[in-house]
């Protein structure tokens, strides 16, 4: 049986609905959180070179870069897996094109798998996931929209007592040819 990417992508958004409509409730349980983080996104592709003057071959752009998110732990004998839910709003980085600021405003819905070790209050974690990403470009008064949908891969380290917990993380995005990575630290609060 062979497995395509378009079946992945399919149930992957089928997951990501079924997380997004789960009761609230289910947070109440001990394994539930919910958590926000701030950090840098940098934004790289090589476009080519188009033969135009003053038209960038590559890109190479930083912005502040927020996020919020949502998830739940089963807490297992030796690991913890997670699953988490999250909105990301890369930032708005410019790009000089002949003279004028073509801006770039990149968000996405994320769903990650996540795996973490625990070591006393420290918690070091992988992840894999999958985006739904939207880039609203703007050029003078014109705009256009570039849209689509990939995976993702992050690594992080928590640490907190009880139920705060002060998270690092690296995300990295292959967006159709375009490299996003965010580093960013956040909090998480985890229900009792």
């Amino acid at each position: 049986m062979k497995i395509s990417t378009t079946n992945i992508h399919d149930s992957l958004k089928a997951l990501l609905l079924i997380v997004a409509f789960a009761p609230f409730a289910a947070f109440a349980d001990s394994g539930g959180y919910i958590g926000a983080g701030i950090g840098g996104a940098t934004l790289e592709a090589n476009l080519g070179d188009t033969g135009i003057p003053g038209v960038p071959t590559s890109l190479d752009e930083d912005d502040t870069a927020m996020k919020v998110f949502a998830g739940y732990t089963f807490d297992l004998p030796k690991i913890d897996l997670a699953v988490e839910l999250g909105y990301v709003d890369f930032g708005q980085p410019k790009i000089d094109v002949l003279g004028e600021d073509l801006m770039l405003d990149t968000t996405g819905l994320n769903l990650w798998g996540i795996a973490a070790f625990e070591a006393g209050p420290l918690d070091l974690y992988a992840k894999v996931g999958y985006i739904s990403w939207d880039v609203d470009l703007e050029l003078l008064t014109d705009s256009a929209t570039v849209d689509g949908s990939d995976l993702g891969y992050g690594v992080g380290l928590s640490f907190g007592l009880a139920a705060v917990k002060v998270r690092g993380e690296y995300e990295v995005y292959d967006l159709d040819g375009v490299d996003l990575s965010m580093l960013s630290v956040g909090i998480v609060y985890q229900f009792d």
